[in-house]
């Protein structure tokens, strides 16, 4: 599995936004509906696209895209948002993961970030352009609808899901500037941020270095652990929990073992 960054977690987690949205949408033009239930719903196009919106089509169509069509961008904001909007946990804390089947306590802190995202709808109808634009900015303006889940990496195999909020006062439908005539630009942009986990000690490394320490880097024939005993000496218990992985797959399983 390849480690995604924490720009390319928020890409998905908006990426499942958007099928979401798919469900939400009333197709009130024989358009939307086509994209409603169309096999691929959007692209995601290079941050620094940001605001050219001739160049993400035709990156788009050079890869034998079709219309209609959602093109996603996201780009980093430079500055931390405001503390009154979030506030991250600078000083490292002591965390067990739940999805770390080891519960090994990991050494970790967060760091806040923000993004700026554009949401541009591309067809041959301005109708369907506009209504798209109109329609994702009631969906946003639900409460529930505004805070979501990023996956993130905290090690090579495990990840976490953490908080993005989108600040409603960021939000502005428009129409994005095309070169082409026969083509209309729905465009929704907003301004999202959340807390991004950093692990510093505890868990295997997401990319191993030379300032990683000795004892953290894993070579390759030991970096899945092919059998563990979880709290075999705990006292006044007769049983354990024994956790098996397939070297091949990486599948885990679990059983209670008795200690006898």
């Amino acid at each position: 599995m390849r480690v995604l960054s924490p720009k390319e977690c928020v890409s998905q987690a908006l990426a499942q936004m958007v099928l979401d949205f798919r469900r939400w949408l009333t197709p009130e033009t024989q358009l939307l509906s086509k994209w409603r239930t169309q096999t691929v719903a959007y692209a995601v196009a290079e941050g620094k696209l940001v605001n050219d919106f001739s160049k993400q089509l035709d990156s788009y169509r050079k890869k034998g895209g079709t219309l209609p069509i959602l093109i996603l961008s996201v780009q980093n904001i430079v500055g931390p948002p405001d503390l009154s909007q979030i506030m991250g946990t600078h000083f490292e804390v002591k965390h067990i993961f739940k999805n770390d089947p080891l519960k090994r306590r990991a050494t970790m802190r967060t760091e806040p970030r923000a993004y700026h995202v554009q949401f541009v709808f591309v067809a041959n109808d301005p109708t369907s352009a506009d209504a798209f634009a109109s329609q994702f900015c009631a969906y946003i303006r639900l409460m529930e609808k505004r805070r979501f889940k990023a996956n993130y990496f905290v090690s090579p195999e495990i990840r976490d899901e953490w908080d993005l909020t989108i600040f409603d006062n960021t939000l502005y439908p428009d129409r994005a500037d095309l070169e082409e005539t026969n083509v209309t630009a729905g465009l929704v942009e907003f301004d999202l941020a959340g807390l991004v986990p950093q692990v510093k000690s505890g868990l295997p490394p997401l990319y191993v270095d030379e300032f990683t320490p000795e004892d953290e880097k894993t070579s390759e024939q030991f970096s899945l652990v092919i059998q563990a005993d979880l709290f075999k000496d705990r006292e006044g218990e007769k049983t354990f929990i024994r956790i098996d992985a397939d070297p091949a797959t990486g599948e885990r399983t679990e059983q209670v073992v008795d200690k006898d």
